[in-house]
């Protein structure tokens, strides 16, 4: 969870606590229940936004998994076919070439893509020479299926990263809206116990590591994960 977004709803839930202990006084000076209701849901949706936030962040962080088993499993499939072709062809520069034998593996979805198409395509022109290499059949079916994996989990990761950002810019919208009510709570807190500053007190925003100038906690809105 965001520091900051944990941050704030710690100091909307101690700034609920302040308006319902001084709630008469409050209402007398013209703080209607609708302003109430308005601050109190938008504390209650950031809740529900930043859940819905960290859940998309699990998300991605488990595509992310699934994706990088999947580069081992290909990338592991693909050096067995270089070692058969190796042990088929030895040193034989135009066949080195051709299986791009010295070359290293790419760990990129997408340069490994590419090189995987490419090697399905040899071990099926070169199909029997490789079986008599050490390769099995298995492992040449294991190729087309691997790779039928990395290009699943890559989609899977990439609209997970797209829910996460999208689950993100809409936690930052309904930070900026509790961040915007709580300021103006404040603000009629000032002008309603301007003559009780005992009161006042219970009004301002709980510690945290600095304050701004006019002495009330900074609570900036998270910038959208990268």
């Amino acid at each position: 969870m965001s520091q900051k977004i944990e941050y704030q709803m710690q100091d909307n839930d101690a700034l609920l606590k302040a308006i319902d202990g001084n709630r008469d006084a409050m209402n007398a000076k013209g703080f209607t229940d609708a302003r109430y209701t308005a601050f109190a849901d938008a504390c209650n949706d950031l809740v529900q936004k930043e859940a819905a936030q960290q859940r998309a962040v699990k998300l991605v962080t488990e595509k992310t998994a699934e994706q990088n088993d999947a580069i081992k499993t290909v990338t592991l499939v693909v050096q067995q076919v270089k070692n058969a072709a190796k042990s088929a062809f030895g040193k034989d520069p135009a066949k080195s070439k051709l299986f791009k034998i010295g070359d290293t593996i790419p760990n990129s979805v997408k340069s490994l893509r590419s090189l995987t198409e490419y090697i399905i395509q040899l071990a099926n022109e070169y199909h029997d020479t490789l079986l008599e290499n050490g390769l099995t059949q298995e492992d040449i079916d294991g190729l087309n299926s691997s790779y039928g994996l990395l290009v699943s989990s890559d989609a899977s990761q990439e609209n997970a990263k797209k829910l996460q950002a999208t689950a993100t810019a809409v936690r930052n919208d309904a930070s900026a809206k509790a961040k915007d009510l709580a300021f103006k709570t404040r603000s009629f807190a000032k002008t309603c116990f301007a003559k009780s500053p005992e009161i006042l007190l219970q009004f301002k925003s709980i510690p945290k590591g600095r304050t701004s100038g006019n002495g009330e906690m900074e609570t900036p809105v998270q910038a959208p994960a990268q």
